[in-house]
């Protein structure tokens, strides 16, 4: 039996890391480029070896469109470097970066297929900070990678996130509530449509954008309304990969039901 074993080499952080603030209404969007010493080590020997599945979106009950690694990965290095910048850059300034524990996953998504009109809505996820490393590097996408992630605000409510229905950040029934007549679950959620970000302008206004770079990674709240920029053919022939991480309430000692 041959084990495909990751060499800690591969997800080394590197020493030169540069990083810029942006706020949204005082939520920190924090954008770090040149993270991993090694990305195309990292590439070869982590991402294109990890085992992955297809969401076939028509039959189970997903909402991203491409592959997904279902084993969570561990990266110390790239967790201890998120935790310094949530400590440097948050309210978060008492937390130990040694005590953070995160998972990890492998995304790559395509932009050809149809997919469920709330794959392609602004989501939040049920954790404190989210993480995205891009690992396109820019000529595999013909010259510079399009696409990023966006964050938003909702054009009836005027809302940017959804901290204060984000009761413990988990996801309540004020929260359900509302994402339920946002997003008008009834009559259009299960709709398939294209995998094109240019279908909810009529409902959403783009507050913010991080440009996909090849080795960037970006650190956010997970409550904002955020969600990957797509449009179709983007991604035909060569998907959109990106590690996503999560920070939970647990990890920074955050009592989840009182924020």
């Amino acid at each position: 039996m041959q084990l495909n074993i990751i060499d800690d080499k591969t997800h080394r952080v590197a020493d030169d890391v540069h990083y810029e603030v942006t706020r949204l209404e005082n939520h920190p969007i924090i954008t770090i480029d040149n993270v991993l010493e090694n990305p195309h080590d990292f590439l070869e020997n982590v991402v294109q070896k990890a085992p992955m599945q297809f969401n076939n979106m028509e039959i189970n009950d997903e909402v991203f469109p491409g592959y997904q690694t279902k084993l969570r990965l561990n990266f110390p290095e790239l967790t201890y470097l998120t935790a310094h910048f949530i400590q440097k850059c948050t309210d978060f300034t008492n937390i130990d970066p040694n005590e953070i524990r995160m998972g990890y996953q492998v995304n790559a998504m395509v932009s050809d297929v149809q997919v469920p009109r709330i794959s392609i809505q602004p989501h939040v996820d049920p954790a404190i900070f989210a993480t995205v490393l891009y690992l396109n590097p820019e000529n595999t996408l013909g010259g510079s990678a399009p696409g990023g992630t966006a964050f938003f605000s909702h054009k009836a409510t005027g809302l940017t996130n959804m901290e204060n229905v984000y009761t413990g950040f988990r996801r309540t029934e004020q929260y359900w509530n509302l994402k339920e007549w946002i997003y008008d679950f009834s009559d259009k959620s299960n709709e398939m449509v294209d995998n094109d970000i240019s279908l909810i302008e009529d409902v959403w206004e783009e507050e913010h954008f991080v440009p996909m770079q090849f080795n960037r990674m970006i650190i956010y709240p997970s409550y904002m309304w955020h969600t990957a920029v797509c449009r179709n053919g983007w991604y035909k022939d060569t998907p959109r990969v990106s590690l996503s991480g999560f920070v939970h309430a647990d990890t920074l000692n955050v009592d989840i039901d009182h924020k």
